[in-house]
């Protein structure tokens, strides 16, 4: 087995012309300018992680028999959980116009033989299939599906 290398064996043979600047922080960083749009997007994090806490205590209560589900339910009509949930739905909609906006940037110039769909297409695509899927899943939970 090799020994341990030189500490400077990937140092550049002579010193480059100039000092490297130290790292600051940018001026707008963190709620100005374009950074706006990514502190936002990161924060949904925080809200995508009390959903997940949110749903396990709804599957714990649902387990735990039909007094506790009843219970948990009235819970819900509380004005802090309807206010949560609309600032949710808020977030889950950002974030879906976000990754919208981004998808058909990230297409390849050719899929084969074929070129990708110009990009009003794509977006007219995912948006249907968005809007198609919450009415599947909004039918299915009013009960007008799967009975």
């Amino acid at each position: 087995m090799a020994g341990a290398a030189h500490p400077e064996a990937m140092a550049p043979p002579r010193p480059g012309p100039t000092r490297t600047a130290p790292p600051q922080m940018p001026d707008q960083y963190p709620l100005s300018g374009r950074y706006r749009a990514y502190t936002l997007f990161d924060a949904t994090g925080i809200v995508y992680l009390l959903l997940g806490l949110l749903i396990l205590k709804v599957v714990w209560d649902l387990g735990s028999g039909a007094g506790q589900w009843l219970e948990l339910l009235e819970g819900f009509r509380n004005p802090i959980y309807v206010a949560f949930h609309a600032f949710s739905l808020l977030c889950v909609v950002f974030v879906g116009v976000r990754f919208f906006r981004l998808f058909p940037k990230a297409q390849p110039p050719r899929i084969g033989p074929l070129k990708p769909p110009p990009r009003p297409v794509i977006l007219a695509m995912l948006y249907a299939a968005w809007i198609g899927a919450t009415a599947l899943f909004a039918a299915i939970l009013a009960g007008a599906v799967l009975r």
